[in-house]
């Protein structure tokens, strides 16, 4: 079985790493959409990134989500540059979805 690890440090990697490694069955991916099952941190994203992420699932729209949030469209696009790389998404779309399905936002 494959296993993508996402977690805040690498130190919180490793140390999960290590736990499982004691199972001949597992092997791990750095690509969370190559993997058979996926760990997450609940802390993984700041609550900015959450909460961006959250209002583009909810208005769908960069303009909308800066409107909604109160915050400048630049910066509702590094905090969605900051999530996608974190979940290793290509697409805000992608994002979205990950976070949805892993239960990240509500």
């Amino acid at each position: 079985m494959k296993v993508a690890i996402l977690a805040r440090t690498e130190k919180d990697v490793a140390y999960i790493k290590y736990l499982l490694s004691q199972s001949k069955d597992i092997t791990f991916s750095d690509d969370p959409t190559q993997a058979d099952a996926i760990i997450v941190d609940t802390e993984f994203l700041t609550p900015a990134e959450k909460e961006v992420l959250k209002a583009l699932a909810d208005y769908g729209s960069v303009e909308e989500v800066a409107a909604k949030t109160l915050r400048a469209k630049a910066t509702v696009k590094k905090h969605l540059c900051s999530a996608r790389k974190k979940l290793k998404a290509k697409t805000n779309i992608q994002a979205v979805a990950f976070v949805l399905r892993y239960r990240l936002i509500h």
